[in-house]
């Protein structure tokens, strides 16, 4: 969906930019992930925005691929701010709710049920819940839109103002609190790692951590956020549900479970997957019954979906990625920004 949504911004990125003010470099920073050597640069946005905001182009170069990126940075005249790839639905005819759901499928072929609160945000925008059914149930992505319907914003709009670390931090609580984690009980420093057991990238980042906890384990709480990618990934999802049953039952096995399904990450697909779990599950002296019924649940299905759909809608691009105290990093190489990074806060 979010390269997608990029596709259509790539004409409109300058060959030249200039340095950002630093303002608003200060919130860009706070948005993106921290990337040793990025450089933020910026030029005129040349799209119609709703009376009241202000768009600026945004591309960061930096060595490391993965660290480039560009976006539409938004201001309001109330002290909004806003940060991602805003959709104009110029061509879309009808209501808020028809103007989303063509845009979807004419951009990205995916079927959405737009929920729109029309009650305004404090910058006088309405809130937005795209509902997109797929064969492993409703994942739910957030958003905000004009009243007019002209544009939507993937994501919220927050105060310029806003220390992110302790807002970003707040917002994921919920999500957090229902997941694995393990090592300080009462950290300086909590890493959270989005991640998605199929994914490739995923599998051979799943051992950064551990030279950190070993490293650090009195001062650092280590959390696995599930962020299945249901619509690339098959099994993803039942995976996520298989090591929660898990982890209610036995926390500590939750971890050897999370290294067997990237050992055998080569060798599981949709078909097999379920079956491989199971026998997981017997070979670890778990109440199978139980595990049955939890691996059926439909309350813990629709929360992992909601939590990947969240963090997609809040600033998390891809996995893995971590968020250290709020502050989404850049792992670097064999995850040696990750440790860099928690040395330099503990300092």
């Amino acid at each position: 969906m979010l390269l997608a949504a990029a596709a259509a911004f790539a004409d409109d990125v300058p060959q030249k930019a200039a340095a950002v003010d630093e303002k608003l470099e200060r919130a860009i920073r706070d948005s993106v992930p921290q990337c040793n050597g990025s450089q933020i640069m910026q030029a005129d946005f040349e799209r119609t925005l709703p009376s009241g905001m202000k768009a600026t182009l945004i591309q960061i170069d930096s060595e490391r691929p993965q660290c480039k990126s560009q976006h539409v940075a938004v201001t309001t005249t109330s002290g909004g701010f806003y940060l991602g790839l805003p959709w104009f639905l110029d061509e879309d005819k009808g209501t808020i709710e028809e103007k989303l759901k063509s845009f979807m499928w004419r951009n990205m072929q995916e079927n959405v049920t737009p929920v729109v609160d029309r009650t305004r945000t404090p910058y006088g925008l309405y809130k937005v819940t795209l509902v997109e059914t797929t064969e492993r149930g409703k994942l739910p992505m957030e958003g905000e839109i004009d009243p007019n319907g002209s544009v939507f914003f993937l994501g919220h709009f927050r105060s310029m103002s806003e220390d992110v670390r302790t807002s970003r931090t707040k917002m994921y609580e919920p999500f957090i609190a229902a997941s694995p984690s393990k090592g300080a009980t009462n950290p300086k420093i909590t890493i959270v790692e989005f991640s998605d057991f199929e994914c490739p990238s995923c599998m051979h980042a799943s051992a950064y951590m551990d030279p950190i906890l070993t490293k650090y384990g009195d001062k650092v709480r280590y959390v696995r956020y599930d962020l299945p990618l249901v619509s690339m990934h098959p099994w993803a999802l039942s995976a996520a549900v298989a090591g929660r049953a898990v982890y209610r039952q036995k926390p500590e096995l939750f971890w050897e479970y999370k290294k067997q399904v990237y050992s055998n990450q080569d060798k599981l697909n949709a078909f097999n997957f379920d079956e491989w779990a199971e026998n997981f599950a017997k070979d670890h002296d778990l109440d199978v019954a139980k595990y049955e019924a939890d691996v059926q649940s439909a309350e813990l299905r629709d929360q992992l979906l909601k939590g990947a759909g969240f963090a997609l809608s809040n600033d998390i691009r891809s996995t893995p990625s971590y968020m250290i105290n709020g502050i989404i990093v850049d792992a670097g190489n064999g995850g040696e920004d990750l440790d860099k990074y928690v040395a330099s806060q503990l300092k």
